[in-house]
């Protein structure tokens, strides 16, 4: 393959008329399209663009949720000389108000998204800049790119008050897509599968660009099919005989309690898999082990895992492992964890476990520095600077935030902290407020603010933290100053993880009553603090009173499976005609088996119960599979409880307006 100079480039390639993309349609079933198709499409697309009057270097902001129609767009974007602007759909109150946001702010900007997507914006005076590119006309006029033109602006990282823009230009997206396929040996003879949005740089770079540049079929899932059928990924990863795949600690757990429910799926044979790229968020060494070993049967290899580090900043990939190597990591004493500090083993309980993530990528430089910017020898804690052509100049019109980031002589400090050894990147902890949630990055300033907001809670009586236990992902944890008796913060705790669920789409399971907020001389908050605190287990009597009872301990009757079978087998031998009694039976087991174990009545509003999208997906998806069409997401909103849903979804049916599979 000849060097591509721009992105445009990877369209036009010895291997365009036979290389494959597949947009998932449904289980097992793929829409294929060769990359001259899709560069036919795109152009399609850029001709309803410009004939709306869009010209080129104008920005596109892009928040579209079907992987097909965002591919196409992004390319008409690069074939156009547009700049994208690749954002998440708008799903919940953060992220709707994280676009509207962007676009009060970029003036110019125009909105591409689907009519559904726009209604949920509950856009006014911003409608008018909204268009939708069905592409079946005439194609665009396709200008020539330059190295040196923004291909597009990540905004994966930010808090919702004030969201970065990363800016990409075409020489550095191509400068870490030649590190990724250098890094991992790239080429035709693999086949990418991945459900990671691809508003994320991991789903955007690493398995849509990285693909083409280096000849590779790829396969693309959307994120809200992985999340009601976690085992369709294993099912068509076997299937389609994917060789590479991703999933950061969320997923694994997601397909784990699937896992544990159904078992691993007939037939399916993972022995072809050679790489999993684990990221986005901090890498547990346990969840990973589980997986590998729960897989193990099926044929997936001790070393498929492949823990990288990478952010937005650096288009993607900064340091990957060495292809075939088993994840390893390090038990580490959390109280020589600090800048500065060198670091020490141990096999205490409260040990910090750092997994290896590699060595540098090609073309890319790390530096391990200390407060004045000096460099540390291996093993110290220090601030993680990286330098290379794949690297951003900083962020769009934010001087501020780009003069914090670069440090001189080409040097961006990632405000993550982490240490060397052996030329490998261990990453232990952040300098940035920042918890990573289902790879969703939220700041905790953002959370306390909904907070006193909804509570009405003063700023001093509230914090937000970030928590890893050992062997879990990274969680919030929320602290409020409460002096009473800890059952009396039972009401508290439940309107703590409503709004977080409503709000920001996360479960909350640790909503913690503490005697104060520590704080600095300056007035910061010391989440830190507070965080290993709770890991110490300061807060476990309070927390004890606080959990949610056990099936033995629940007022409530136990629904066994026993019980979800006799209400699905009444369902059909009455040809479809559920009563609400059945559907309640039906739909509590579903509940207690998605939200592990916890115990609620049928009254109970669910997003009371901890239950983040991911969890809302999945229950949606069990229903679905039973009744399809059935119920909306929206209904989960309208009617939160369990007896609710029941009625209207035995109304729908003996209306005859669903039936049952």
């Amino acid at each position: 393959m000849s060097e591509p100079k721009t992105l445009v480039d990877l369209l036009r390639t010895e291997r365009s008329g036979e290389q494959r993309l597949g947009f998932f349609e449904k289980p097992g079933q793929y829409r294929w399209m060769t990359v001259n198709e899709l560069r036919d499409a795109a152009l399609r697309r850029l001709g309803d663009l410009q004939r709306a009057g869009l010209t080129r270097g104008q920005e596109v902001v892009m928040p579209v949720d079907d992987p097909a129609a965002f591919v196409e767009i992004f390319w008409a974007c690069q074939l156009g000389g547009l700049i994208a602007v690749p954002l998440a759909p708008p799903s919940n109150e953060s992220s709707r108000s994280k676009i509207v946001d962007i676009l009060e702010r970029r003036a110019g900007a125009a909105l591409v998204i689907e009519e559904a997507g726009l209604g949920q914006l509950e856009l006014t005076d911003l409608a008018e800049r909204w268009t939708w590119p069905v592409g079946e006309g005439a194609p665009g006029e396709e200008v020539t790119r330059e190295a040196d033109e923004i291909a597009f602006i990540q905004f994966s990282s930010g808090s919702t008050r004030a969201p970065k823009g990363v800016i990409i230009r075409q020489g550095q997206a191509l400068a870490n897509l030649n590190s990724i396929g250098e890094g991992i040996g790239l080429d035709a003879a693999d086949r990418t599968f991945s459900w990671m949005p691809l508003s994320h740089d991991m789903g955007l770079v690493g398995f849509h660009l990285a693909p083409l540049r280096w000849g590779a079929d790829q396969a693309l899932m959307p994120t809200s099919a992985f999340a009601r059928t976690p085992l369709v990924w294993l099912q068509d990863a076997a299937a389609l005989g994917s060789t590479i795949l991703s999933s950061p600690n969320f997923g694994y757990r997601h397909a784990l309690k699937s896992i544990a429910r159904k078992g691993v799926p007939e037939g399916v044979d993972l022995s072809g898999v050679r790489l999993i790229m684990n990221g986005a968020e901090p890498i547990s060494l346990a969840l990973s082990e589980e997986f590998l070993d729960r897989l193990a049967p099926v044929g997936l290899a001790r070393s498929t895992i492949f823990p990288v580090y990478g952010l937005a900043e650096a288009t993607l990939a900064v340091t990957f492992p060495a292809a075939g190597e088993v994840i390893h990591g390090l038990r580490l004493s959390r109280e020589a964890s600090g800048l500065g500090d060198r670091v020490q083993e141990t096999d205490g309980g409260d040990a910090m476990v750092t997994v290896g993530c590699g060595r540098p990528l090609p073309g890319v430089e790390v530096r391990i520095t200390g407060a004045d910017g000096g460099g540390l020898s291996e093993d110290h804690v220090g601030r993680v600077w990286i330098r290379g052509d794949n690297v951003t100049e900083g962020y769009l019109d934010d001087p501020a935030a780009t003069a914090a980031a670069l440090q001189g002589e080409g040097w961006l400090d990632t405000g993550d902290l982490g240490f060397m050894r052996g030329g490998a990147l261990h990453i232990t902890g952040r300098l940035k407020d920042l918890v990573i949630i289902n790879g969703q990055n939220l700041y905790p300033h953002d959370l306390e603010e909904s907070l006193q907001g909804a509570l009405g809670v003063d700023a001093l009586r509230l914090a937000v933290a970030p928590v890893q236990r050992e062997g879990a992902a990274e969680e919030a944890a929320v602290f409020m100053v409460h002096r009473g008796d800890p059952s009396s913060f039972a009401d508290t705790a439940v309107a703590v993880r409503q709004h977080l669920s409503d709000v920001y789409g996360i479960g909350v399971d640790l909503v913690v009553p503490v005697q104060q907020i520590p704080r600095t001389t300056s007035g910061k908050v010391q989440r830190a603090q507070l965080a290993q605190a709770l890991l110490a287990g300061a807060f476990d009597e309070a927390l004890a009173v606080l959990a949610p009872p056990s099936k033995g301990d629940s007022d409530e009757p136990e629904v066994s499976p026993a019980e979800v079978r006799s209400a699905e087998v009444r369902s059909a031998e009455a040809g479809g005609s559920a009563a609400p009694e059945d559907m309640e039976a039906m739909m509590s087991g579903f509940c207690g088996d998605v939200l592990d174990g916890l115990r609620f009545g049928p009254e109970d509003n669910l997003f009371e119960q901890g239950m983040s999208s991911i969890d809302l997906a999945e229950i949606h998806g069990l229903i679905e599979a039973r009744y399809p069409g059935g119920l909306d997401i929206r209904d989960f909103f309208d009617q939160p409880t369990i007896r609710g849903l029941a009625v209207v979804l035995s109304e729908r049916i003996q209306a005859g307006k669903i039936g049952s599979s």
